[in-house]
């Protein structure tokens, strides 16, 4: 029996992941998943989410079933190990046999033909209830046996129950393991909410409004990028932290804004939205390919928009001053680990002083640009104070123009802690978002 096509990409995408290069939200939305059926799709999506979240506790069992150090086995026989460990362990509609089979089937796909035999008996001894008594002999009151558990880095384990307790943290790394909900939001001028839900429904969609409000929803089933609306750009899936962020502009029809880390475009089109499609917003990045996606999806919808291939941490090519800047700057990631699982295994602990330096240059260069009374703000989607508050403070001290102010208008009060909007990931069940509000 041929390998199925879900798991030959599942692990394609994996491999492309494990040498460094790509998200695996982007990759499952290319080709070939794009083209498969629904069953191929999530059975591609389950094992590359799940072979990311489960990574060192899968590592950690296999040790104990092969012969020899796991780091010394090729870098496509652990990832068929890890495929087929993940299947036997993890997924129960999965018959076994079915699993070591196509994983050894991965092994021959990928040249790795030699190691079949070695790969079908270590999966054969792989055993759900074996997998149980084991890690119920892992110490979780300790950083070692709770990153295991929890397939978290061990550094970054440690510094969560220092600054959280043993608890909160636990509980933190828990929900990072869980798939996370699909937030979006309408992407055009002519598209209003009822209009929306009803399209959405019609095509066999369940959605329901979002807790952090105004015109934040989500999907409960479904692939939204399958659906009409989202196709034509009149829909955009967004995260509900980012759609929150741009609320904190206070944004008018009459206002000039700049976007400076834009990205796909996201945020510098709900900017238009929210200016009732009249505001002016360039967006800018330094990865050309980024903003032509953000061209491609956004462009129709909001004609104002313009975009900008430039460097935020160097002086800005621009000579307009901004009633309003956004700084969603470059960061860890930590407060995304629940979407984007690949990021816990590429982060390091020095990675958080180089990034908090990069920080302060983007929101160095984009004060230059604020007109006296224009507001910036800055944000990240980390859980970490280096790249959160003391950024922010240290900007305040070397800038005495700009001073803080409240982050939060009535809805997201309960979020505001000591002028600085949070939304801690277990409470809002969204990315963990900070951000903070400062005026000329």
């Amino acid at each position: 029996m041929p390998v199925s096509p879900a798991r030959l990409a599942a692990f394609r995408i994996l491999m492309r992941i494990e040498q460094g290069g790509g998200f695996a939200v982007d990759m499952l939305h290319d080709d070939p998943v794009s083209r498969f059926n629904q069953a191929d799709r999530r059975l591609a999506t389950e094992l590359v989410y799940g072979v990311l979240r489960q990574k060192s506790c899968l590592d950690w069992y296999l040790a104990s079933l092969v012969e020899r150090p796991p780091e010394r086995l090729d870098r496509e026989v652990r990832m068929a190990l890890r495929l087929g460990a993940y299947q036997v362990l993890f997924l129960s509609r999965v018959p076994v046999r079915a699993a070591v089979h196509q994983s050894v089937e991965l092994v021959k796909e990928s040249g790795k033909r030699s190691a079949a035999g070695l790969v079908n008996a270590v999966l054969r001894k792989a055993d759900e209830d074996g997998f149980e008594q084991a890690c119920g002999r892992l110490p979780l009151d300790s950083p070692r046996g709770l990153s295991l558990r929890c397939s978290h880095p061990e550094w970054l384990v440690s510094r969560w129950m220092d600054r959280w307790g043993w608890k909160h943290a636990s509980t933190v790394l828990h929900e990072n393991n869980c798939p996370p909900k699909v937030h979006f939001r309408s992407n055009s001028p002519r598209l209003g909410q009822e209009e929306m839900v009803t399209i959405l429904e019609a095509e066999g969609y369940s959605v329901y409004p979002f807790h952090l409000g105004r015109r934040i929803w989500i999907v409960d089933e479904g692939d939204l990028t399958k659906s009409s609306l989202y196709r034509r750009g009149q829909l955009a899936i967004q995260g509900a932290g980012s759609q929150v962020i741009a609320r904190l502009l206070d944004l008018k029809p009459s206002d000039v804004c700049l976007d400076v880390c834009s990205g796909t475009g996201g945020k510098a089109s709900h900017m238009v939205q929210l200016g009732k499609g009249q505001a002016r917003v360039i967006g800018l990045d330094s990865n050309f390919a980024r903003l032509r996606i953000a061209r491609q999806r956004h462009g129709k919808q909001w004609p104002g928009l313009r975009w900008v291939v430039a460097d935020g941490t160097r002086p800005l090519p621009l000579s307009v001053r901004f009633d309003k800047i956004l700084v969603d700057a470059v960061c860890s990631g930590t407060g995304t680990l629940r979407r984007n699982p690949e990021i816990r295994w590429r982060l390091r602990a020095d990675d958080l002083a180089r990034l908090a330096g990069l920080q302060f240059s983007l929101l160095d260069n984009a004060a230059d640009l604020v007109k006296p009374g224009g507001i910036l703000v800055y944000a990240t989607c980390s859980l970490e104070p280096e790249e959160n508050e003391q950024v922010v403070e240290r900007f305040l001290s070397s800038h005495p123009r700009f001073r803080l102010k409240t982050a939060c208008d009535e809805e997201l009060k309960p979020f505001c802690r000591d002028g600085f909007l949070w939304l801690p990931p277990l409470v809002t069940q969204s990315d963990g978002v900070f951000a903070a509000v400062m005026v000329s």
